[in-house]
């Protein structure tokens, strides 16, 4: 291997590690960013399941910041998760979870491990952290739209924060 091929080799290492570091290609994000995604990837989950939900209506159930554990002196980890509501009764969760795993596998996302008996369905975006999912609230007749952020490197603490 030449040293021009070394040099990009240790390059591209370089920026796998620094990826996988913060858990997404942005890497050090503003909170509204980070906040501004999980709301993007909600509607396109939204948008997908139209044809199935028809023109049912949503309400945001948690929109919510928590510091992550583990902390670096300097650094700014945190998770965002954001829960939309589907005003669709639970007797159509089925259709509404097909049209959910085909969107997830359009986007090329990584699928779950499907749970048997399971009243949700849920992917991670590729080459990210990023997890979007899509069920029936517990105790409820309604159904969601998740999204969590997992801990990502914030360039500073968001406005509110729930306690770890």
């Amino acid at each position: 291997m030449s040293r021009g091929e070394q040099g990009v080799k240790r390059a591209a290492t370089a920026a796998l590690l620094a990826l996988l570091a913060t858990g997404c290609g942005d890497g050090n994000v503003s909170p509204s960013s980070v906040q501004q995604k999980a709301h993007t990837l909600s509607q396109q989950t939204l948008d997908a399941l139209r044809p199935v939900i028809g023109s049912a209506g949503t309400s945001v159930a948690l929109s919510e910041w928590e510091q992550c554990t583990t902390e670096t002196p300097g650094q700014h980890r945190f998770d965002y998760r954001y829960v939309l509501t589907l005003h669709v009764p639970a007797a159509q969760s089925k259709a509404v979870m097909d049209a959910a795993r085909a969107h997830f596998k359009e986007q090329g996302y990584v699928p779950d491990i499907p749970i048997p008996n399971s009243t949700r369905v849920g992917a991670t975006e590729a080459h990210s952290s990023w997890w979007v999912g899509v069920g029936v609230s517990n105790g409820s007749a309604s159904m969601f739209i998740s999204v969590d952020s997992k801990c990502v490197f914030t360039t500073h603490d968001p406005p509110t924060i729930a306690s770890p």
